[in-house]
């Protein structure tokens, strides 16, 4: 799609009608970029901040997806709220019992699991790419882009 232009209201999950729309900033760097982890997690941040393209869009979301979001978000959260609270318990405890040091073990695991499925099950749209003028979508239901027209530019 072309940066500037606004998608139609239907929802990009299901392909139902609906004038609810939610607005996304995606941000999108060439693959090659993840080869520079190699040398530095710093140098890849740094190169990823300066050499990203971005895009905002408006996507279309039904009811139903809204919600799958909004649950989604919940549990990512309770997720990582729980791994807090198993660490703040299992340092409370390390001298009163020796079950609680596995809280502690099991916390950073518990609250990573919850940020990342936050992360990934409220996302909607991906960027597959984003140019200067053009964003390429994944994670639009099939529906959805056969009813588009035809789109002429091809990369």
């Amino acid at each position: 799609m072309w940066k500037g232009s606004q998608l139609p209201a239907r929802c990009v999950k299901s392909n139902q009608p609906t004038e609810r729309r939610l607005k996304r900033s995606l941000y999108w760097h060439h693959p090659a970029i993840y080869l520079s982890i190699l040398i530095s997690i710093l140098i890849y941040v740094i190169l990823a901040l300066i050499l990203r393209k971005s895009a905002t869009i408006y996507v279309g979301l039904s009811d139903a997806w809204f919600a799958k979001r909004h649950r989604a978000m919940i549990a990512g959260w309770l997720l990582v709220l729980a791994g807090m609270a198993m660490f703040v318990l299992g340092i409370g405890s390390v001298d009163r019992s020796h079950a609680f040091p596995w809280l502690l073990l099991a916390s950073p695991f518990v609250f990573l699991g919850g940020a990342i499925y936050g992360l990934l099950a409220a996302r909607m749209v991906t960027p597959q790419r984003i140019s200067d003028d053009y964003v390429w979508l994944k994670g639009v239901h099939p529906d959805f882009l056969a009813d588009l027209p035809e789109w002429p530019y091809y990369p």
